[in-house]
């Protein structure tokens, strides 16, 4: 099992939610933290939480839509807190519109904030693991990532990018020799963080709790698990693609899938 104390580990989207959570549970293993957010706030109010714990905790504000503030803060990050060990591509938005409702600035927003901006800022930070052969990406993405949900096109656009990068990356460092530097991809159903409000769970798979998916998040990079994927029925999405699209999408009447984003209000 992976010891992380002292451990490098940037996070973004860390000011709160499952970032803030994630960033505690690391805390506790003793590893220092640099903190990506774009509300400085939050940001200031959860590193002086958990600088109590006798960590060092830096933290960076940080647009990840914006090419241009990744690549400054990134190498601030390099320079002044790395090399990094670990990084947790944590950000993320959702707009819950149908796509007949969703602008060109909605739909954009939610692909540079989700998956553009996961796979720039993983390029920040790779060449420093691969020159070490040592290292861990963690990208969060969803259950929305392995399974279509109505009213959420361009978000589970956005996070079937992420698994498909995670695993390519995945791929690629063990193409290349760099065995060393890990991925583990995280597809959690919705997690109750405030970003789904009026979200209607499908049958079988409850809304979780931030505090249980960072646990199992920060077991998962211990482990060097290559998914973690909460609650357990997300494991059995895979087998859905063995069967024809009409059955699919009749289960998803039974379950409830495609009603779960008609009350959605967001935060």
């Amino acid at each position: 099992m992976k010891n992380l104390a002292r451990k490098k580990i940037v996070i973004t989207g860390g000011a709160a939610g499952l970032g803030k959570e994630m960033a505690k549970l690391f805390a506790a293993e003793k590893a220092d933290l640099a903190l990506l957010d774009i509300n400085a706030v939050q940001l200031n109010q959860t590193a002086a939480e958990i600088s109590r714990s006798g960590v060092r905790v830096e933290t960076y504000l940080c647009n990840v839509a914006s090419k241009e503030e990744v690549e400054s803060v990134c190498a601030r990050i390099n320079q002044e807190f790395g090399p990094v060990d670990v990084l947790v591509n944590n950000a993320g938005i959702v707009v819950g519109k149908s796509l007949v409702d969703c602008s060109y600035e909605d739909i954009k927003r939610t692909m540079d904030v989700n998956a553009i901006g996961v796979i720039w800022i993983t390029k920040q930070f790779l060449p420093s693991m691969i020159k070490r052969n040592s290292g861990h990406i963690v990208n969060i993405a969803s259950a929305a990532g392995m399974l279509a949900i109505p009213m959420l096109a361009d978000y589970c656009a956005s996070k079937f990018a992420v698994v498909g990068f995670n695993d390519a990356l995945r791929m690629e460092m063990k193409k290349f020799g760099h065995t060393g530097v890990k991925t583990t991809c995280v597809c959690p159903s919705i997690i109750n963080t405030g970003m789904f409000t009026g979200f209607d769970p499908p049958t079988l798979s409850p809304m979780l709790e931030p505090q249980y998916v960072a646990a199992q998040v920060v077991a998962g990079v211990k482990k060097e698990k290559t998914y973690v994927k909460l609650p357990f029925m997300v494991n059995t999405i895979p087998l859905f693609k063995f069967f024809p699209s009409g059955f699919v999408d009749w289960l998803g009447d039974v379950l409830g899938t495609s009603r779960c984003m008609d009350h959605f209000k967001g935060h």
